[in-house]
Formats: C-alpha cells, structure tokens, sequence
C-alpha cells in the first residue's frame, strides 16, 4: 500500500519545483490545482462530482456501482451516509493508498437539528428569537458531526412555508423571510466556524434550493407555481443571506418550480446563484434528483436528464451516478465542455484542500475524539436551554402554570409520549445519530424532580398514532379522578412529520380531542402539552384546558426541558414563527399577505363587502409573533427621531419596554412595517427588526431599531429593486398582532 501523505507530499513538491508564472492565480492552492487537473483523466475528473451513499436512501433508487471498487479507481468524491467512523477509515484509506491518484473523500450527512446530542427541531429553535443559541447549536452539532468524520452537512434547511400540511416545515425557521434570513446567517456561523482548517469545523450546504416550501397542497415534491417577484421577495432571502455569510454549498431542490425542476433550474443556479451573487462555493443535487427530471417529464432519459442539469449548473450528482455514466461521453462528442467539467472539479479540490484534508485525510477521523466529544454534558445543557427558549405558552388560565407542587396531594401524567423512545417522539425526525436511549422522557424527570415532592401515577391514554380506545380512555379518566391535575402530552409522534410526512388533517391525531373532552369533563383541572412537528388546529380544545404549552419536538433532554419550564425554573418565551391556523380550510395562512380591494372591517359588514369565511372567522387562532409569558410586559407607543425621512437618512425607532409582573423573564419586541401606497401591492406587514431581552420584576430597557432605506426596498411592477418616497406605517409590539402604530413619511 502506497503511504498517501508521501504520495501526496510528492505532488505538491513537483509543483513547488516549477517555475512560477507571473499569471499565477491569487488563490494559494490554485495553481497545484491546476496541476492536479493536469495529470486526471476525464472518468476521475467526473468521478470527483460523483457523491455516492454508503448506507440507506430514501427513495426507491437502488445504487448499483461497487462502492469500494468506484472508491479505488477514483470515481467517487465523497460518500454520504455513514455514521462508523472505522468504515469511514477504511474508505479514506482505499482513496489515499489506492487510487492512482489519491485524492481524499469528503463525508457527508444530513446534520439538520444535531448529531448525537439532538436540539428541537428547526421549526423549534425559530420560537427562540435567539440567534445566538440557534448559532451554538449548530456549533455544536458540527463539533460532533465533524469528530465523527463529516466534513461537509446538509444543513441549513431555509425553505420557507405557509402550509402546515406539508411536512418538512419542522426543518424551516417558519414563515417570515426576514427572521429566518437572520437565522440562516447564524446557522452558517454555527456550522462553518471562521476556519475551514480547524478539524471541528464542517462546510454547511443550504438546502433545498429554491421555492421547496411552496409545493401545491403541502405534498412532498409536489410542485410549485411562483412569481418572480414572490421567489425574490420571499423565498431567495434566506438563500442570499447563506451565500453573503459564505456558505460552502447549495443544494437543489427536488420539485419543480414554475414546471422546471430544481436541478436543471438555470434561472436558479446562473442567474441568480452565479452571476447576480457571485456564488463561490458549489451546488449539489438533492438525493436522485438528476434521475427524476425523468419521471417529472422533462428529460426522456439518463443522458438528456445529464445534458440538462450540468448545463443549469447542478455541479455535482447525489446518488444517482448519472453523471460518472454519461458526462464522460458527453464531453467527448462536444456537447458538454471539458472546461465546464474543470470548474467544477475545481471546487470540490479546494473544499478538500481547504479542509486540510491533503496534508492529512485522517484528521476529522479520530475515534478517540469521536468518544469524548458526542453527547458531552455541555452539549446537553445547551440542547435544553434551548429547548426551554422554544416552547410557546398559548393559554395559561388563572395563570395554573407554573405548577405549585405543594398544591397537589398527586398528578395524574397522561399520554403516550410521556415516556416514548419510539417513533423519535421527542427528538423529532431527522434526527442524525441519536441514541434514543439517552433521551430524558418526561416520566424520567418526573421522577427525579417531581416524585420527591409529589406523587404522580402515569398512563398512556392513547396509541402512539392518536388511536386511543376506550379502556385506555377509561384508564386515563379513573386516574384523573383520583387526582388532583391532569398533566396531558399529546400530539404528533416524531414520524409524522418530516420528509414525506405531508398531512390532510392537522388536527390533534386519532380521537385525542376525545381524551381531551373526557378528561375535562371530570372537573379535575388539565394542562395540555403538545408535541408536534408543524403548527396544529387547536381550536376545538383551546378553550377546554387550562394551560396550553406547545413543546414541538425539544431534542435529547426533553423531559427536563419540559420539567424546567412546568416548575417554573425557567419562565416560557417562546413566540410563534408560523400562524396556527382556526381551521384548516384557511390555509394557506400567514400574517405578512396582502390586502384585499374589500378588507375586513368588522363583523357587522354587508356579505358583498368584505373578504372572509361565511362559516369561520377569517383571523388564525394564534398569530405570528405570539406567545404568553409567566409575567407581563409593557410595551410603550413607538417614538421616532424624525417624521420624515430622506433617502440618505437613518430612522431611529425607540420603544421602552417593562416588566410589570412579578417573575423575571423574556419578551421578543418585534418591529414591522407597512408601504401605504406602492408601484404593486404590498403586506399589510412586514418584519423588518426584532430584540430579546430579559428584564426582572420592575425593571425596563429601551429598546432601539435602526432603519434605513434599504429595509423598504422591495420589486416592482417592472422587476426592478426599488424604493419610492411616500407614507409608511410603523408596528412595535410582542406580537404580529398586537402592536402599537405610528406613521412616518419617507421623501426623496
């Protein structure tokens, strides 16, 4: 066997012996790049764009190459999945010692919200409002991930959605392009650290690229139809925030958008991605998406389905080996340039080399490390800090919660979640390397923290799909009976939602609202917990509990997360990111749409007049931006430094805010705005400032928001970023819906 860094040392001195052009390339590595090329024939040059799995798909695509003979012959440019670090070994190995050239392999895997030590689910984090906790998490989850042998993860998800029917929104930051471009900015912080050569460090892909979260009816791959203006305005913000933060790869989207697939999207990946961002790193298709422009219509076979992506500029092939097959003779019969092949190569070199990884291809594969650092105790506690942060108070009647332990003789905990290790109920989907053993369950915490002090008696009520019958009903109520509260988790399990996990029905599952109804009939009084994946209609049930806390899927220390917020230790701060719907039938529903020619005013109003449902109100039952405290906060009127405004000028907005209850905690003052008249309609919101900020009893701050022109921007009627003088109204509240209002004029 050949010693790969001797062989690797070897080349990199051959080239060091040249003479130096005066045209040589600014970049360090470019020129032994070039070399590099030089000396690789087309296969292996193709063979660094092809991504191969080691382990599992999840689509119905059958990987038919030798994965260890494509690795020798120098056909593979990374793998991905694989979580054993010695088959990770034994694969660099084969590329270093064995390949004629020797070039390393980058590992991959989809690290979407941790990688052992599991953080809520994305949707989660985003309640949050804490950039800084959100940035941690992935700081962490790429420490893991990367002492496990990653180096490159497919993550951060920043599609955007309005439809809770569809499933992957538990991977999103929610509906609001402004919020979740600032979370895409801190997620690419978390994951790719400030040096690529630090070996905890892993490069991060922005996934799915673009439009995903709008497919028709909330079904998974299904496509979408949007306009220009709404991709630029909504959907490409976050992607462009990731690109400005100097995120290393993109990934396509798997639907098509406007009837062409994400893969072969040009107007995607050129225009906008090449030439208008001057995008540096290199795009990645989704998992056999190349394939799939077969069965979308748009490619009658594997060779068209090749000419049509890597012409769009989808560099590099996940899983489909269609590209290792068919551009090699491409290339030869002209139809695909050599020198297009060559760009793109290039790219995935200088990742390997930037990452170290040909002076030592072993260095993120240190087993050692891998022990001491998954699930390390640091980890845990900051996957439930940030759990806590991401729960939402909805109902909170006669303020039961916190609970009061020395109240209740006994507790009546209810559900079957409450200590599941099934179905990742508490981890949520993609949930990378978890060992569910080491999840902390409800009934977990509940003895350790609860017990001493209270007794409990625990029953499941329900299946883990919602189908409860009625002996397990029956059981719940008896116990509730002989009780004094009712502790009730129900919900989703954790695979109900996430890829392919699209729904009709956004209800509670199965008859849980029975259980619900039954319980509350025994008079006895009732704390609802709901685990989910995606916003719920609650309607039905709201007003029946008590307590109302939304915990959506909280990660590797769930029970004590949950625990913490229950006892009061930490006060809940959670604030919506997506709108919960009071039916279904409203969705799509979100707070920033438009006007109507007939907006509602009142209930009072003619039929004709008005836009809205003859059978349900119009409002969702909880709206972005809301969630309920343990204290109150006072919110004062905006205060601007000026009236009016010119293009040159900034607009400071202060507002003083206060805690006026008698527990310390934290609220999100959001800030939104309204352009009165434009060149094309405009949201009757938009969210252009937020800040977190924890005050104790008594104490108050002033919160400040700089605006500038470049916050009333926007796409008008002839597609072009603009601004345009005239009247704006200003919203500050803790809530898209309760805020206070001043108006501002911007001049020329």
């Amino acid at each position: 066997m050949k010693n790969t860094l001797h062989k690797v040392m070897v080349i990199v001195l051959l080239i060091s012996s040249c003479s130096v052009s005066e045209n040589r390339p600014e970049e360090p590595f470019e020129m032994e790049i070039q070399e590099l090329l030089s000396k690789m024939t087309l296969e292996e040059k193709v063979g660094q764009l092809n991504m191969l799995k080691g382990l599992y798909s999840t689509d119905i695509y059958k990987q038919e190459t030798d994965l260890e003979k494509a690795v020798k012959a120098g056909q593979v440019g990374g793998i991905t999945p694989y979580t054993d670090i010695e088959q990770l070994i034994k694969w660099q190995k084969i590329a270093v010692d064995s390949s004629r050239l020797g070039i390393p392999l980058l590992f991959s895997f989809d690290v979407v919200h941790g990688y052992q030590t599991m953080f809520p689910i994305p949707l989660a984090q985003s309640c949050s409002w804490d950039l800084e906790a959100i940035e941690n998490a992935d700081r962490i989850a790429a420490t893991e991930a990367a002492a496990s042998g990653m180096n490159w993860v497919f993550g951060p998800v920043l599609d955007l959605c309005t439809d809770a029917r569809w499933g992957r929104n538990m991977e999103t930051a929610g509906e609001d392009a402004y919020l979740a471009s600032e979370i895409a900015r801190a997620r690419v912080r978390g994951y790719q650290g400030t040096n690529r050569r630090d070996s905890l460090t892993v490069m991060a892909c922005a996934k799915h690229f673009a439009g995903y979260g709008a497919v028709e009816g909330g079904l998974d791959y299904n496509g979408a139809e949007i306009s220009e203006r709404r991709m630029r305005e909504y959907h490409l913000k976050p992607f462009k925030a990731a690109v400005e933060e100097g995120i290393g790869s993109v990934m396509n989207a798997f639907n098509t958008v406007n009837g062409i697939p994400g893969s072969q999207n040009d107007f995607l990946l050129k225009t906008i991605l090449q030439e208008e961002w001057n995008f540096k790193g290199f795009t990645v298709s989704d998992a056999n998406s190349i394939y799939e422009l077969i069965p979308h219509g748009v490619a009658a076979d594997k060779r068209e389905a090749a000419i049509k992506c890597f012409k769009a500029g989808s560099q590099t092939d996940l899983w489909s080996e269609i590209y290792m097959r068919e551009l090699p003779n491409l290339v030869r019969e002209g139809i695909i340039s050599e020198d297009e092949v060559n760009k793109a190569v290039r790219k995935i070199l200088k990742v390997k080399h930037d990452f170290g990884l040909f002076e030592d291809p072993y260095k993120y594969l240190n087993p050692q490390r891998q022990k001491q650092l998954l699930g390390a105790k640091e980890h845990r506690e900051s996957s439930r800090e940030l759990a806590t942060k991401s729960f939402v108070l909805l109902e909170n009647k006669k303020s039961i919660l916190p609970l009061n332990l020395s109240k209740y003789k006994n507790i009546a905990l209810i559900g079957p979640m409450n200590d599941s290790r099934q179905f990742r109920d508490l981890v949520g989907n993609w949930a990378a390397r978890v060992d569910v053993e080491e999840t902390v369950t409800i009934v977990d915490a509940f003895e350790s923290r609860v017990k001493p002090i209270t007794p409990y008696t625990q029953t499941e009520g329900c299946g883990h799909w919602g189908k409860c019958d009625e002996a397990k009903i029956a059981e719940a109520v008896n116990i509730l009976q002989n009780s004094d509260i009712g502790i009730v988790v129900l919900g989703e399990n954790g695979y109900s939602s996430g890829e392919a996990g699209s729904k009709t029905d956004i209800s509670l599952p199965g008859n849980q609202e029975e259980l619900i109804q039954r319980l509350v009939k025994t008079g006895k009084p009732v704390v609802l917990l709901v685990m989910s994946g995606r916003p719920l209609v609650l309607t039905s049930i709201k007003d029946e509990v008590d307590a109302l806390l939304m915990c959506w899927q909280p990660g590797t220390e769930a029970g004590n997360a949950i625990v913490d917020v229950l006892l009061g230790e930490v006060n809940p701060s959670g604030k919506l990111t997506m709108t919960f719907p009071y039916h279904q039938g409203q969705i799509p529903i979100y707070y920033n749409h438009l006007n109507t020619g007939r907006p509602p005013k009142g209930p009072d109003d003619e039929r004709w007049g008005i836009t809205k449902y003859s059978d349900a109100p119009r409002e969702p039952l909880y709206a972005f931006g809301y969630g309920l405290s343990y204290t109150t906060f006072d919110i004062s009127s905006p205060i601007l430094d000026k009236n009016q405004m010119s293009m040159s000028d900034t607009l400071q907005v202060k507002v003083r805010v206060k805690n006026i209850g008698k527990r310390k905690g934290a609220e999100v003052v959001q800030l939104y705005i309204r352009d009165k008249v434009a060149n094309v309609s405009r949201p009757v919101k938009e969210l252009k400032g937020f800040r977190r900020l924890e005050l104790d009893p008594n104490q108050e701050e002033i919160v400040q928001f700089n605006l500038t022109t470049e916050d009333f921007k926007y796409w008008d009627a002839g597609m072009n970023y603009s601004i345009e003088p005239g009247k704006f109204d200003l919203f500050v509240g803790n809530a898209s819906n309760q805020v206070k209002h001043i108006t501002f004029i911007l001049k020329e």
